[in-house]
C-alpha cells in the first residue's frame, strides 16, 4: 500500500525557525508549502531546503492580507484537496523600536500575530477536515505563561515586552478555544515555545539555533493519534498557561 505523503504549510517560513521547521519537516518526507511574502525569495528558499523526496513549494502568503489566504486555500483545495498541517509561525515583536507609538506598535503587532494567525487557520480549516491527521501548531512563547510571570523565581522575571507578551498570550487562547472546537474532527491544535533563538528577530542573540528551536514544532506537527490536543509546551515537556 503506497503511504499518503503528508501536506503541511508553514507561515512566514522564509528565514529563522519558520525556516528551519519548514526545512525539518521535508526531511521527514512531508510536502512542505513554504508561506512567503515575496515570492522570489520563498522560490530561492524552497529550492536549498527541498529534499530528493520531498520537494518545498513556495507559496504566496501574508497573514495581513486576506486576499493571499484566500487564494492559497483556493490553491492548496483545487491542486491537493486537504491540508494535513498547519505551522502557524509567521510573528512580529516590536517592542524594542522606541520610535513606533504604542498602539501602532500594538495594533501591527496583534494585526500579525492573533488576527492574521486565526484568519489563516479558520480559513484552512475545511481543508484540515479532510486530513484523516490534521495538526495545528502555534509557535507561541513562555513569556506568555501568566503562571510563570508569577514565579519570583522565574529566568525571565525581569523580561517586560508588553506588545509580545500580549499577543502571544492572546494566542494561547486562541489554541484552547480551536482545540475544543476541533476535537470531534480528529485536528489536534497546539502551543508551542520554541526558546530564545539566535534569529534576526533577536538581532542573533544567544547561542542557540534555528533547527533546535524547530525541533518542538516539528514533534508537534507529526504527533500521532495518541498525542495531546490543548496543551503547551517546549522541549522540554509542559508549559503552564
Amino acid at each position: 500500500m503506497t503511504k499518503i505523503q503528508p501536506i503541511a504549510l508553514v507561515s512566514g517560513a522564509t528565514r529563522g525557525i519558520g525556516r528551519a521547521i519548514a526545512q525539518g519537516l521535508a526531511q521527514k518526507g512531508v510536502k512542505v508549502l513554504l508561506g512567503a511574502r515575496n515570492m522570489q525569495v520563498g522560490h530561492a528558499v524552497a529550492a536549498e531546503i527541498s529534499t530528493p523526496d520531498a520537494r518545498v513549494e513556495a507559496v504566496e502568503l501574508d497573514t495581513t492580507h486576506q486576499a493571499t489566504i484566500d487564494s492559497l486555500m483556493a490553491m492548496i483545495h483545487e491542486k491537493y484537496g486537504r491540508l494535513d498541517i498547519l505551522v502557524n509561525n509567521a510573528g512580529i515583536s516590536l517592542d524594542f523600536y522606541p520610535d513606533i507609538p504604542v498602539r501602532e506598535k500594538l495594533s501591527r503587532t496583534l494585526e500579525t500575530n492573533v488576527v492574521g494567525t486565526a484568519a489563516l487557520t479558520d480559513a484552512m480549516i475545511p481543508l484540515l477536515e479532510k486530513s484523516a491527521h490534521g495538526r495545528i501548531v502555534n509557535v507561541s512563547s513562555i513569556l506568555a505563561s501568566f503562571t510563570s510571570r508569577g514565579q519570583a523565581d522565574w529566568i525571565y522575571k525581569d523580561v517586560a515586552m508588553p506588545t509580545y507578551q500580549a499577543s502571544k498570550a492572546a494566542l494561547n487562547s486562541l489554541t484552547l478555544s480551536y482545540a475544543k472546537l476541533l476535537a470531534d474532527q480528529n485536528i489536534k491544535v497546539n502551543a508551542i515555545c520554541p526558546g530564545l533563538t539566535a534569529t534576526d528577530a533577536t538581532n542573533h542573540y544567544g547561542d542557540r539555533m534555528p533547527d533546535q528551536a524547530a525541533k518542538v514544532a516539528i514533534k508537534y506537527a507529526l504527533l500521532d493519534d495518541a498525542g495531546p490536543t490543548g496543551t503547551f509546551a517546549n522541549e522540554e515537556g509542559p508549559l503552564d498557561w
